[in-house]
C-alpha cells in the first residue's frame, strides 16, 4: 500500500509539472490514470478541477470538486474554489454559502473574504461589499487588486477621498498598476482636476499601449478642455485597438464635421447586423440617427434615437430602475418634507453661491461661463451634485427628513464645498453651483444659504426636450424615455412655481432665446441680479483658456454667442404631441 502512494506521488508530480507548463491535456490524462486505480486520490481529483477551472469548464470542475469536499469536508481552498465555480455559473446563493462556510472556519481567509466582497459589490450591497473589502486590506496590507476594487466601491458611492487613497496604495504596491492609474485619473476627473487626470491617463497607456479605456478617458476630457486636436488623436488611437467599438466613432462624430461617411454607415449597419456588443446598439443607432438627420427624415431619426435610449437604458439595468424611482418619488419627498431644527445660532451666512438650475440643455452652461468672465472670477462648480449626495447621506444616516440642526448642516457642506476648492478664505466667497436638479432643494438652499443667488435657466420647451433626446445624457437614467422626460419637466415646472410663491424675488428666470438674441441687454441684467459688476468680457468667455465643460455644450461655449431659433425642432413637434398634450405648458 505504501509503495503504491509513493507510485501515485511520483506520477502525480508529473502531472504537476505537465500542469505548471500549461500542458493541461498531459496533466488530465496522468491524473485521470490515477484514480483509475485510486478513485479517491484527493490530489487528482483537486487538480482536475483546476484544470477543468482554467478552461472555463465550471460544471465539470465543480463536478471534481464536489467529490474532492466529501473527502475532505473542510477543506478552505476546495471551499474556496465551490464558492468561485458557483460565482462563474450564476449561482450567486449557493457561491455565498460556500464562501461564508469557509469563513466559519477561518475568518480571517483572505480569498473568502474578498470574494464576497465582490459579490456583494456586483449585487449593489454596497454596504456589505465595503465590509469585507475593507476587512481584506486590514487583514492583507499589501493586496494590491484589493485595494484598487475598494477603490472602485469607494468611487461608486462618490468618497472620492477614500478612492483616492485606495488607488494610490494600489499603485504604491504594483507601480504598474494600468487600470489603477485609469481609474484614478478618473477620480481626479470628477473633483475638476483635469491636469492630474490628464498625468494619470497618460500613465495608464505609458504602461499598457493597448489600453482603449485610457485613451478613451482622454479624448473626453481633452474635448472638454477644448484641446480638440488631442481629443481626435485620442479617441483614434481608441479606435485602432477597438475597431468594432462603435463608441469611439461616436465621440469622433462628435468632433469631426465629414466623419458620418457613407463607409461607416455601412459599417454599422453591418455590426448591428451581426450579434453586436450591447455598447454598440447604443452607439450605433445614435450615429445612424444623425445620418437621417441630416435627410431631414425625422420620424426614422426619432425611431432610430428611441432605440438607442432603451439598449442604454437597458444597460445601465438596477442602476438606472433606481434612478428612476429616485427622480419621481424619493426626490419629491426631499423637496416637500425636508426639515430642520432651528436654534439662536442658525441663521446668517456670509456664503454667496449662485445656484444655477432648470432642466439640461438649456443654456445653464453658457450663463455660468458668462457670469464668471467679468471683472470679478470666482470658482466655477460645474455639476457637482453636492447638495444631492450629501443630502441623501444625511437621511439615509438620520433616517428621517429632519436634517440636524441647520448650523451643523451648513459648516458640513461649506466644507464639502472647501475640498472642491470652491470657496477660498482669502477670496469673497461666492462661487457657481450648476447641478440643474437643484431646484429640488430649493427650500434646503433658501434656509442654509439666504445670501445665495439662483438662476432658473429657460428654454423653448421642445427645444429643449429634442436636445435632451437627440443626446445621450449617460448619467440621467429619466433622460431615456420621452414619457418620463416630459413627466420630469412637469415635476420641475411644479416646483418652480410653489417656490417662487414661497420666496418671491429669491429666483431669477433667465430667457434663452431673449438671451441668445440680445446678449449685451440680458447679460447685464443677470449679472445685475447676481450682484455682479457687468463687463464686455462677460461675453468674451469663449477667449477663456481656462474654460472645462463636462456637458454637451463642450464645442458651443468655444463660441461667441449666436442667435437661437426654435424652428429647426418644429418638424419634431408631431411625433412629441401624444406625450405633451396633456401638460398645460407644452402647449
Amino acid at each position: 500500500m505504501e509503495k503504491d502512494k509513493q507510485s501515485h506521488k511520483k506520477i502525480f508530480l508529473e502531472a504537476v509539472d505537465f500542469y505548471k507548463k500549461k500542458d493541461f491535456k498531459a496533466a488530465e490524462v496522468i491524473c485521470y490514470k490515477i484514480l483509475s486505480i485510486d478513485k479517491n486520490h484527493f490530489d487528482s481529483i483537486s487538480l482536475l478541477s483546476n484544470i477543468f477551472g482554467v478552461n472555463a469548464d465550471y460544471t465539470k470542475a465543480k463536478e471534481f470538486l464536489n467529490k474532492a469536499i466529501k473527502i475532505q469536508p473542510n477543506n478552505t481552498s476546495i471551499l474556496n474554489n465551490l464558492g468561485t465555480a458557483s460565482k462563474e455559473m450564476g449561482e450567486l446563493s449557493e457561491a455565498i454559502s460556500f464562501y461564508k462556510k469557509v469563513l466559519e472556519i477561518d475568518s480571517n481567509n483572505v480569498n473568502a473574504n474578498y470574494n464576497l466582497g465582490l459579490i456583494f459589490y456586483d449585487s449593489k450591497d454596497v454596504k456589505k461589499a465595503k465590509d469585507f473589502l475593507e476587512k481584506v486590506v486590514r487583514i492583507r496590507p499589501d493586496y494590491a487588486i484589493a485595494h484598487f476594487n475598494l477603490g472602485n466601491l469607494h468611487k461608486e458611492l462618490k468618497e472620492l477621498k477614500q478612492a483616492e487613497i485606495s488607488y494610490l496604495k494600489a499603485i504604491e504596491l504594483k507601480p504598474n498598476f494600468g487600470n489603477a492609474y485609469n481609474n484614478l485619473g478618473l477620480v481626479f476627473y470628477e473633483i475638476g482636476n483635469s491636469e492630474e487626470a490628464i498625468k494619470c491617463y497618460n500613465k495608464a497607456v505609458e504602461i499598457n499601449p493597448k489600453h482603449a479605456g485610457a485613451y478613451n478617458n482622454l479624448g473626453r476630457i481633452y474635448t472638454e478642455t477644448g484641446d480638440f486636436e488631442k481629443a481626435i488623436n485620442s479617441h483614434q488611437a481608441a479606435l485602432q485597438l477597438e475597431p468594432e467599438n462603435l463608441m469611439h466613432n461616436f465621440y469622433l462624430s462628435e468632433l469631426k464635421k465629414d466623419f458620418l461617411d457613407i463607409e461607416l454607415k455601412n459599417k454599422i449597419e453591418k455590426n448591428l447586423e451581426n450579434n453586436p456588443l450591447k455598447s454598440n446598439l447604443v452607439f450605433g443607432n445614435f450615429l445612424l440617427s444623425r445620418y437621417v438627420q441630416k435627410e431631414k427624415n425625422y420620424k426614422k431619426e426619432i425611431d432610430y434615437l428611441t432605440k438607442a435610449h432603451n439598449f442604454y437604458f437597458n444597460l445601465k439595468g438596477e442602476k438606472f430602475e433606481l434612478g428612476i424611482k429616485y427622480c419621481f418619488e424619493d426626490v419629491l419627498q426631499i423637496a416637500n418634507f425636508t426639515e430642520f431644527e432651528l436654534n439662536k445660532e442658525s441663521t446668517g451666512s456670509k456664503i454667496k453661491p449662485i445656484f444655477i438650475i432648470g432642466v439640461p440643455r438649456s443654456g445653464s452652461t453658457l450663463v455660468e461661463k458668462v457670469i464668471s468672465s467679468g471683472k470679478k472670477s470666482f470658482p466655477m462648480g460645474e455639476e457637482i451634485s453636492v447638495l444631492e449626495h450629501f443630502i441623501n447621506n444625511k437621511i439615509l444616516e438620520k433616517k428621517s427628513f429632519n436634517l440636524g440642526n441647520i448650523k451643523t448642516f451648513r459648516d458640513e457642506i461649506i466644507n464639502i464645498y472647501k475640498e472642491k476648492s470652491l470657496i477660498n478664505q482669502e477670496k469673497e466667497p461666492i462661487f457657481t453651483d450648476k447641478s440643474l436638479n437643484n431646484f429640488f432643494y430649493l427650500k434646503i438652499i433658501n434656509k442654509v444659504f439666504p445670501e445665495a443667488k439662483v438662476i432658473n435657466c429657460k428654454r423653448n420647451v421642445l427645444a429643449s426636450i429634442m436636445s435632451i433626446y437627440q443626446n445621450n445624457l449617460t448619467e440621467l437614467a429619466w433622460a431615456h424615455d420621452l414619457v418620463n422626460i416630459f413627466k420630469y419637466f412637469d415635476n420641475y415646472f411644479q416646483l418652480i412655481e410653489k417656490f417662487k410663491k414661497l420666496y418671491p424675488g429669491f429666483i431669477y428666470d433667465l430667457d434663452f432665446e431673449k438671451f441668445t438674441n440680445e446678449p449685451e441687454m440680458e447679460s447685464k441684467k443677470l449679472m445685475k441680479f447676481c450682484d455682479l459688476p457687468w463687463d464686455q468680457k462677460c461675453l468674451e468667455f469663449y477667449k477663456r483658456k481656462d474654460i472645462l465643460s463636462k456637458t454637451t455644450s463642450r464645442q458651443q461655449i468655444r463660441k461667441p454667442i449666436y442667435k437661437n431659433t426654435v424652428d429647426r425642432y418644429l418638424p419634431y413637434k408631431t411625433f412629441l404631441d401624444k406625450y405633451g398634450d396633456k401638460y398645460g405648458w407644452y402647449n
